[in-house]
């Protein structure tokens, strides 16, 4: 009898040391939350950069402000650093997650900085701190068109400041004890070049930009060809795209991306990047939703306690969940900077786009009685089961070569682009089609 409750004792210990080590893995294999090194507050200044930890190599989103902001990545150190900016005059939050290795975001963490010339004045004036940032440095004439593979820019600025350049990439250099400053920045080759000059104070305060436009033309193509094509003659030359982000060429999305850019549907990152293969965020696929299917986007009331005044995405949430195009968490929240995955997706764009609702769409998205569900992954008793019937039958989708849909799985910045220039395309052939 004592050794039946010995076994058993020794079983309960063992089941319990079991749940204690995969806890214990669970929790070791989760990304951790980044830390942010906490910003002065309150400040005058136009940017700042938000500094901090994470796990190293990892990518940090932060959302928030008054700009969509690219997403950057901690070193193999841990250490990352972001510049954003700032609304004026107002409270900004920012949200901080890390995506580790195995592409798990962690929780979020948040910052607050209070935008404000007098607070910032009245604190000085208690503290003898500084709490603003400098005045904008004063750049230099530059010669534009140019034949150049680089360029220096120069001008002047509150002497002992670091100044930042930003383009394509980010340079940095010091005006000396007279206040002036020299830097070198690279040309892409035939096309305008746009890069921003900031002063940055020692506690990272950094001044309104600067903007400066310099034209690359090359000798070799400066000059038209003579000899005449048949499409100049017809008057069907390809112009010279107006969108370019350096990341998406050669990408299976660059058309789509590009047809949608110039429609006005979707825009790039602050750093001239589209990050084709980044996941979208709720706040950036609401965006995309109102863009593309023509809603009035106007300033409401907003339903969301963690949507914060001057974001750039104030009024698209807002508005979209008035159209009742996006929904958020029962307890009051939107988490903006969220992914969305393929099955928020679905639901999301195709109740933007109306089609569901419009006059004979049965024929291409089907009904109930006639769906043929291919996706193993997928039942009747899923949520999501009539978005995803709708746009696999409308050919909107397809699902993975296994034969399953992967409705949790995060979707990217493209293939939401790829997903609405098809819907766009069923909108137009049901609407040619008649009913009758």
């Amino acid at each position: 009898m004592q050794k039946k409750h010995l076994i058993i004792t020794i079983t309960t210990s063992l089941i319990a040391v079991i749940i204690i080590a995969v806890i214990a893995f669970l929790e070791t294999s989760a990304t951790v939350s980044p830390i942010i090194n906490t910003p002065p507050s309150p400040i005058d200044a136009d940017k700042i950069t938000l500094t901090g930890t994470a796990e190293p190599n990892s990518k940090i989103t932060v959302t928030g402000g008054a700009y969509q902001i690219s997403p950057t990545y901690a070193d193999e150190t841990g250490y990352w650093e972001k510049t954003v900016s700032l609304i004026q005059e107002s409270e900004n939050v920012f949200y901080v997650f890390a995506t580790g290795v195995d592409g798990q975001p962690s929780d979020s963490v948040t910052a607050t900085i209070i935008e404000s010339a007098e607070q910032a004045a009245e604190y000085e004036a208690s503290s003898g701190i500084s709490m603003t940032a400098p005045d904008s440095p004063t750049v230099d004439p530059v010669e534009s068109p140019i034949d150049a593979d680089s360029i220096t820019l120069t001008g002047t600025a509150k002497a002992g400041v670091e100044i930042m350049v930003s383009g394509d990439a980010i340079e940095y250099t010091t005006t000396n004890s007279s206040g002036e400053f020299s830097v070198e920045v690279d040309l892409e080759q035939n096309a305008t070049s746009k890069f921003y000059i900031s002063a940055i104070s020692d506690s990272d305060l950094i001044s309104e930009a600067v903007k400066i436009e310099i034209e690359e033309i090359s000798e070799e193509t400066s000059e038209p060809e003579e000899e005449e094509t048949h499409d100049t003659a017809e008057g069907n030359t390809d112009e010279t795209v107006s969108v370019n982000f350096p990341d998406i060429t050669g990408h299976w999305a660059e058309d789509d991306i590009i047809e949608l850019a110039e429609m006005g549907i979707v825009n790039g990152y602050d750093n001239g990047n589209f990050g084709p293969n980044d996941y979208i965020t709720r706040a950036a696929i609401t965006k995309i939703a109102l863009n593309a299917f023509e809603y009035d986007v106007y300033e409401a009331n907003s339903a969301f306690t963690d949507i914060s005044d001057g974001v750039w995405y104030e009024n698209y949430v807002n508005s979209a969940y008035e159209y009742g195009v996006i929904n958020g968490y029962s307890d009051g929240t939107f988490k903006p900077g969220n992914y969305v995955n393929r099955a928020e997706a679905m639901k999301i764009l195709l109740t933007a786009s109306g089609i569901p609702d419009t006059a004979g769409a049965y024929i291409f998205i089907g009904n109930e009685d006639s769906w043929e569900n291919p996706f193993s992954d997928v039942s009747t008793e899923d949520w999501f089961y009539e978005y995803v019937m709708q746009a696999y039958t409308g050919e909107i989708v397809s699902g993975y070569a296994d034969g399953t849909f992967g409705g949790g799985n995060n979707i990217t910045r493209a293939e939401v682009c790829k997903i609405v220039l098809n819907l766009l395309d069923l909108e137009d052939e049901i609407k040619a089609t008649p009913t009758i």
